[in-house]
């Protein structure tokens, strides 16, 4: 790593106008870069070479440094502040990887893809393993903030609370919530950031003390211990750890934690990932789950510090989507068709075309003598015929490529400009992604598997 000097805010400033001025944009939002080991270093990514060394605006150093690509393990990108629609379908290829996206068509020999990542990609069909149809759009509960109205302040530390940048602020400590209809299986995300030693709990799927009973919930918390993930209840013990984890606030140098938190009320599980970074999956402590929905954001910190809050998002958990994702498709010699309400049939997938309410499927069945036309808004999963020539030696493709909105890509090579990505994939050959469509760049062991979708 080179170019890491003392801290000079007039030279840091000069050269974020120079990289403005040559197209690049300043560094508004911060991207993390995961070391070998447990280093990280955060800023704003600037270039991504074919072998993986990357250009990075950081506070550490008034000039763009360099990180030379067999040191870097990840880096996770920020998001934009406008989102796009979530697709309609995520397509899963051969060698397991995954592109979401709305279906244009599909024939007998291709299938054609509108990507918001990758636009119009036109796919060879003998490429595609299965297409997973109406289980990838999020409900959204909630996505804000938009301010402090909605929102309920303790009253002692009321004026503590502010809003400003699409983020809400508090100086000090300050306790806020707010109450939602969630369901059963739920997932919530939100950005955390701070000046000085943060002290913050955030209170989930929670619901009100009664008289002198406890709260029924769980929360996170984060400060200078790390971060421990608890169960309170209103009955036997009222604090139970599910899991405590040594991630301390100095290891994120941007001062920026993106936490989301899966919660099964019905499997009593909770999945935790920090910065895109799978933590695990835990076991509820406590026989029944707590019925709020609750959220709460508690800072207990001195009025020196402050804590902004961004990025909340509530959305319903899709488990049984997520189910059909892995389960047994049966024949692999022929097309599989499984509906919304379990149907299967096992034949010849015929195409794919829009009718005059959406697109229509035609199917036809060993067992029927006429082909099926069957809504997309029926269809659950479509697996095709295994093609067992078709896929590609993954010990070839060093790097992952996370998309938003669910999805990964094996790629042999990879440059990351300000506005694209130029990829060279082992099936799709050559690739234009839009960055922000790109979640996250990591440079993978032959043993290694794809991280989670983010």
């Amino acid at each position: 790593m080179t170019g890491i000097r003392s801290s000079n805010n007039i030279k840091a400033a000069l050269c974020a106008v120079a990289l403005a001025a040559a197209g690049m944009p300043p560094a508004l939002l911060a991207d993390d870069i995961l070391l070998e080991g447990a280093e990280r270093l955060s800023g704003s990514v600037r270039a991504i070479s074919d072998n993986g060394s990357v250009l990075l605006e950081t506070p550490l150093s008034p000039d763009v440094i360099s990180v030379r690509g067999d040191g870097v393990r990840k880096a996770v990108f920020s998001e934009s502040i406008g989102k796009s629609a979530p697709a309609a379908c995520c397509v899963t290829l051969v060698n397991e990887d995954v592109l979401p996206g709305d279906i244009e068509a599909i024939d007998d020999k291709n299938l054609t893809l509108v990507s918001g990542c990758a636009g119009r990609v036109v796919i060879p069909r003998n490429l595609v393993y299965s297409l997973q149809l109406g289980v990838h759009r999020p409900n959204i509960i909630f996505a804000g903030p938009d301010g402090l109205n909605g929102w309920t302040r303790e009253p002692a530390t009321a004026e503590h609370w502010t809003f400003e940048n699409e983020a809400l602020q508090v100086r000090g400590s300050g306790k806020l919530s707010r109450d939602f209809e969630v369901p059963p299986q739920f997932i919530v995300r939100f950005n955390l950031s701070w000046d000085g030693n943060p002290n913050v709990r955030v209170y989930f799927a929670a619901a009100p003390g009664t008289g002198e009973l406890p709260p029924d919930r769980y929360y996170l918390q984060f400060n200078t211990a790390g971060i421990e993930l608890k169960r309170e209840s209103p009955s036997g013990r009222r604090y139970t750890t599910i899991t405590t984890l040594n991630r301390l606030p100095q290891q994120y140098p941007g001062r920026h934690l993106s936490v989301e938190i899966r919660v099964d009320r019905l499997g009593h599980t909770l999945q935790l990932f920090l910065n895109d970074e799978p933590e695990g999956q835990f076991k509820d402590p406590v026989a029944k789950a707590p019925a709020g929905g609750g959220i709460g954001f508690e800072s207990m910190v001195g009025d020196a510090s402050k804590v902004l809050i961004s990025k909340i998002e509530l959305l319903d958990w899709n488990l049984k989507g997520e189910r059909r994702r892995t389960e047994d498709r049966g024949d692999v010699t022929k097309d599989v068709l499984i509906g919304i309400k379990s149907e299967r049939f096992s034949g010849r997938f015929l195409q794919a075309k829009k009718g005059p309410e959406g697109m229509l499927y035609g199917f036809k069945s060993a067992f029927q003598d006429e082909a099926l036309e069957v809504p997309e808004s029926e269809i659950a999963t479509l697996f095709f015929a295994a093609n067992k020539d078709a896929g590609a030696n993954p010990d070839k493709n060093p790097f992952i490529l996370q998309l938003r909105g669910g999805g990964s890509l094996h790629v042999a090579s990879c440059a990351f400009s300000a506005a694209q990505v130029e990829a060279t994939h082992p099936l799709l050959g050559r690739m234009t992604l839009q960055r922000d469509g790109v979640a996250a760049f990591e440079r993978v062991s032959p043993k290694s598997k794809a991280a989670k979708e983010p």
